[in-house]
């Protein structure tokens, strides 16, 4: 008897709870993934080099049957690595004078022959910590944070799946095939995954940030989700006293700002020095904001557009989008702005006769955003402005060019690096909490959409407006089959197919 959500097809809560337990996952972002050069010894790909020997591809046959009866052919060619995605002939000193040249995927999903729904399977039907543990067991990829409560007190996390021994940075780059040192070294044991059960502070809490500290010996990954909402959830998790389901719903819709918090007043600094900008109605308004995302708050707007011009005016001279450079990380720009404020970077490359200092380039930015906010929803206005209007999210169908069938302008908080991640397109979906301290457990849950994917029923989009204003549904957790509810509106009854 098991309360959740799932998959389409699983045969198994994915997310959810029972009578003596609730679980919950987010992804841990752990390196997976490798991409190898490998070098071939022929142009019919039979063999590549590695460890300094010859060693043989073998081939796999993949045929797609196109619309209209045609089929269409394509041999993937596979080395120890994984399979090569592209291959190419490059300049080399070979008796031909060209080599041929490689790219193979090393990937945790192409590697591994688990069991991830026994996974599944086993915590539907746990009874307390011993059976989380178990169940985790049998997980491969993509690698979770399970979160676990149960009704005999017990709370725990434990980043789980299968991951690679790799040395640090391992991975950032193309690494080279033809070395032996640069495989894989075997896998992380499971009994020294990142975990802890019962910790002292009385919680445990996940945002997809780093899940271990800096003690951790094994090398997971070198970029994680910016821990900005692991921090806001953590603070107020150590502020709750006598904690009801509601404190965490609240928890959930949580709209406050932390990076706001740690740059704005030095943003404020720079734009105070020049009257010009001092008295405006865009300073006046983000100068009042409360660093709450909230739908009606015309700051977060403005913070949201002067953020992305300033990374922009930083970066973009240093790090051109025609060669897909990252930008460096949020932390590291916020670093240059608090920290260096002569920092070469802030000079601008377009302005030969002139060197930029962040303050100039803080007021540009500024000057931008408020330009670019204009022009795109009109003069400001507590309506035009105002953050939900602004972003603009959206809930649409699985195939997006059917707009018709999605609900756009839903007017929500939240936002990037906020608890509630709610953006244009992309956000929180199922919202659950569970009490596991009565007799029978009491949960509340709630998911933007509905429980039909019929756009002609009038379940198809009924819970947006629900979940936009951060409102949970009481969950129908019933005791037995049988069991009467003036809630049930409709039984469907499956039976087996008579045998032929």
């Amino acid at each position: 008897n098991v309360y959740g959500v799932t998959l389409p097809g699983t045969p198994s809560v994915i997310i959810g709870f029972n009578e003596a337990v609730a679980w919950g996952v987010t992804n841990v972002g752990s390196d997976v993934m490798d991409f190898y050069r490998i070098q071939f010894g022929d142009s019919g790909y039979d063999t590549y080099w590695h460890d300094g020997q010859w060693k043989p591809t073998t081939r796999h046959l993949e045929v797609y049957r196109l619309k209209g009866g045609d089929t269409w052919t394509d041999t993937v060619y596979c080395t120890h690595h994984g399979p090569v995605e592209f291959h190419e002939s490059r300049g080399g000193d070979d008796a031909t004078g060209s080599r041929l040249e490689g790219y193979a995927m090393r990937w945790i999903g192409n590697d591994t022959t688990g069991a991830d729904v026994l996974t599944f399977h086993y915590l539907n039907r746990a009874k307390n910590y011993d059976d989380y543990r178990s169940a985790l067991t049998h997980f491969t990829a993509p690698a979770q944070n399970f979160v676990f409560a149960s009704r005999d007190n017990d709370i725990a996390i434990t980043s789980n799946g299968k991951l690679p021994v790799k040395w640090k940075g391992q991975g950032k780059f193309v690494l080279d095939g033809t070395l032996a040192g640069h495989d894989w070294q075997g896998w992380i044991p499971y009994d020294q995954l990142p975990t802890v059960r019962n910790p002292e502070r009385g919680y445990v809490s996940s945002a997809n940030q780093f899940p271990a500290d800096t003690t951790y010996p094994y090398y997971l990954n070198w970029s994680f989700a910016h821990p900005s909402r692991a921090m806001r959830i953590n603070e107020r998790l150590d502020r709750m006293q006598q904690a009801t389901a509601d404190s965490l719903r609240a928890l959930q819709n949580d709209n406050y700002h932390v990076d706001a918090r740690r740059i704005l007043p030095r943003l404020l600094k720079a734009v105070q020095a020049d009257d010009s900008l001092r008295w405006s109605p865009a300073y006046q308004a983000i100068a009042a904001w409360n660093l709450e995302n909230q739908p009606d708050a015309v700051g977060a707007s403005l913070f949201d557009y002067w953020r992305a011009e300033l990374l922009s005016l930083i970066w973009s001279d240093d790090f051109p989008s025609g060669e897909a450079l990252l930008y460096p990380t949020a932390d590291r720009t916020m670093a240059l702005l608090l920290d260096e404020p002569l920092a070469p970077w802030f000079d601008r490359k377009d302005t030969p006769d002139t060197v930029e200092t962040a303050d100039d380039i803080i007021r540009l930015a500024f000057r931008q955003a408020v330009a670019k906010l204009h022009n795109r929803f009109g003069p400001l206005s507590p309506k035009n402005w105002a953050w939900g209007n602004v972003k603009e999210t959206q809930v649409m169908h699985l195939i997006p060019a059917f707009r018709s069938f999605g609900r756009t302008g839903i007017r929500v908080g939240g936002g990037s690096g906020i608890v509630n991640a709610t953006s244009e397109t992309n956000g929180p979906s199922w919202r659950m909490v569970v009490q596991l301290d009565r007799e029978w457990p009491v949960a509340f849950g709630l998911y933007p959409g509905g429980q039909s994917g019929n756009p002609a029923s009038s379940y198809y989009d009924n819970m947006i407006d629900r979940w936009a204003s951060g409102q949970l549904d009481t969950l129908l957790f019933m005791r037995h089959v049988a069991e009467p509810s003036a809630r049930l509106r409709h039984r469907l009854l499956l039976k087996p197919a008579p045998a032929p």
